[in-house]
């Protein structure tokens, strides 16, 4: 996906807060987003799974991906193709990547039935990590952080400080947001307001 960036505008501008050492969190801007729609009983969903080259998990709360690894520091470029699948519901699937997603299930939405609607704009993505970013989410994450449940590659969709969003486990002390645009500066301030007895 191509972003103007002479007229697009990011909810929080790239900001960045922390140590790296510690806590740090960052907006990544313009990240694509993708949900997808399909019977994980039909031919559509296989032919899915073929042109993304990633199998998409059947289990609500899991995340499977292909080349996608955290980017964690500003020196990292993330690799292309990259294609990560968040299960959010039983025929549901939040799709994110340096791949182009909509290009690639083109073909699979010609001969399918499958809904896959580019939902870029309704989100930002916020990555939180170091040895605290648990304890910074336990402020207010309605939900079990501890690694017994939920585990890397685990997904869910909540609410932190009343901000709906989705939370992925991506890797050891780090976890990615994906809130709503609207609710992205109250949710940083929420943030940063918790990260402060940690820095």
């Amino acid at each position: 996906m191509m972003v103007n960036i002479e007229i697009a505008k990011s909810p929080l501008g790239g900001v960045k807060h922390g140590d790296a050492a510690k806590v740090f969190m960052h907006e990544v801007p313009f990240t694509p987003g993708f949900d997808l729609r399909v019977d994980p009983d039909s031919n559509g969903f296989l032919a899915a799974v073929a042109a993304l080259g990633v199998v998409l998990p059947t289990t609500v709360g899991r995340v499977s991906r292909n080349n996608a690894d955290c980017i964690v520091t500003e020196d990292e470029i993330p690799a292309a193709g990259g294609v990560s699948a968040l299960c959010l519901g039983p025929d549901w699937w939040y799709l994110t990547g340096t791949a182009d997603i909509q290009a690639l299930l083109k073909p699979v939405q010609e001969a399918h039935h499958i809904s896959l609607v580019d939902v870029s704009s309704q989100r930002t993505k916020i990555e939180i990590y170091g040895p605290s970013a648990k304890d910074v989410l336990a402020h207010y994450w309605e939900q079990d952080l501890r690694d017994e449940h939920f585990p890397i590659d685990a997904c869910s969709q909540g609410v932190l400080a009343k901000a709906p969003l989705i939370m992925w486990h991506c890797c050891e002390n780090c976890y990615l947001l994906f809130p709503r645009a609207s609710f992205a500066k109250h949710l940083w301030t929420a943030l940063t307001d918790a990260s402060v007895e940690y820095l």
